[in-house]
């Protein structure tokens, strides 16, 4: 694929083609992030119906998944900035797809362990190219607003899995087998929809080509560092709070299945809008000033939660409402793209997007579970949330120590 070069093509957000580059993006993004996150919401019943420990071998297998997306995101990342994004796009389309797959047809911990391994390899690839080829095809400004729209895509998949693994996962007739087996095919409208992007495969030419080792080279290696470590503090507050909360409430504090689903899709409402008006603000106000702000808005959000968790049965509407100023503060996340299109040149951009965020998701490989045994010991959701507060406070600070550069 290659960006519009025609000045002009940039005063329409969505001009030349640029809207269903968008779209399909998106989709990838949303089935990719649907089918890892579907796990949090059942594997309640998969570690019962599999007789594995929910705090112990399934919180391994999690990390483990993890782990995987930090390969995948290298190997993907770089299939995209050598020989193509679609290429790249569509072979992580259909890894991710088979994995979902192969989790539906589990049958003990070694293969749940290589099912979710081979989801961790195919979702490795998919938010880092997408990202990237929104920084091919929008410039300046429009690329906050642009990123900010694809990252919306991360709530909606979390209301999906929570839809899905709430109300219809549960039903006996259907189960969370089937749940996984269909999940595989949702991939597949966003494969076809690969085959209908404009222009041609981009890739770097041969003499743009750049070795990974070059993400660490002097002119991008503070960038790098900071990426990398403000990532990893975000995704220990994501899967310490995000990922554990459904399970949590149904588990520790004795919330119905029904209504943790219908909370996660209102707060996850909130938290597309969080992710789209991130973009706007980081256009109008500047990237790094709005995602402090952000940070402490989410920081916050979460010390309203820790006030309320001990009355969540008897009060669930307040607590909602106390999710949902943690979901304002979450939009923080639509600001990374747009921060590796700024500080990484076209040849090493979906390389350092996919492998860096797959590298922070790695790094939770002993925070699961650590964190499962956190909630062993205390019966309740407390830790986690205070990690995520020491997590957004972390990388509100850690942003400040991006080398600036002009959008």
């Amino acid at each position: 694929m290659s960006a519009p070069t025609d000045p002009a093509a940039d005063s329409r957000l969505f001009a030349h083609g640029r809207g269903r580059v968008l779209l399909f993006c998106w989709l990838g993004w949303v089935f990719d992030f649907y089918d890892l996150i579907l796990f949090s919401f059942t594997k309640g019943s998969v570690a019962r119906e599999l007789g594995l420990e929910v705090t112990g071998p399934v919180a391994w297998i999690e990390g483990w998944s993890l782990l995987a997306t930090a390969v995948g995101g290298f190997g993907f990342g770089r299939v995209a900035d050598r020989i193509g994004r679609r290429r790249a796009m569509t072979a992580s389309i259909v890894v991710f797809s088979l994995g979902a797959l192969l989790t539906g047809l589990a049958q003990g911990f070694w293969s749940l362990l290589a099912a979710r391994i081979v989801t961790g390899l195919g979702v490795g690839g998919e938010w880092g190219i997408g990202h990237a080829v929104v920084a091919d095809y929008w410039h300046g400004r429009q690329r906050d607003r642009v990123h900010g729209i694809l990252q919306a895509g991360s709530p909606v998949a979390m209301a999906l899995a929570a839809a899905v693994g709430c109300f219809v996962a549960p039903l006996p007739e259907v189960g969370w087998r089937a749940v996984f087996v269909a999940s595989s095919l949702l991939g597949l409208l966003a494969l076809a929809g690969r085959w209908s992007m404009p222009g041609p495969d981009r890739a770097a030419a041969a003499a743009e080509r750049r070795p990974a080792r070059d993400l660490f080279a002097p002119a991008y290696r503070r960038a790098s560092i900071v990426l990398l470590v403000i990532l990893a503090l975000h995704m220990a507050g994501f899967w310490c709070v995000y990922a554990e909360l459904p399970g949590a409430l149904m588990r520790m504090h004795g919330v119905a299945p029904a209504d943790v689903g219908w909370f996660q899709i209102q707060v996850n409402a909130v938290h597309v809008v969080a992710d789209v008006l991130f973009g706007f603000a980081a256009a109008r106000f500047g990237r790094v000033r709005v995602f402090v702000l952000f940070c402490l808005v989410f920081a916050l959000g979460q010390w309203l939660v820790l006030q309320q968790l001990a009355h969540v049965t008897a009060d669930f509407a307040t607590f909602t409402l106390a999710v949902a100023a943690m979901g304002l503060g979450a939009g923080t996340w639509s600001c990374f793209g747009a921060l590796f299109g700024e500080h990484h040149p076209p040849a090493l951009r979906a390389t350092a997007a996919a492998l860096f965020y797959s590298l922070a998701r790695a790094v939770q490989l002993p925070l699961k579970p650590a964190i499962g045994a956190a909630f062993a010991s205390t019966g309740s959701f407390a830790p986690a949330l205070w990690v995520g507060i020491a997590c957004a406070l972390g990388s509100a600070l850690a942003v400040l120590a991006l080398p600036r550069r002009a959008p």
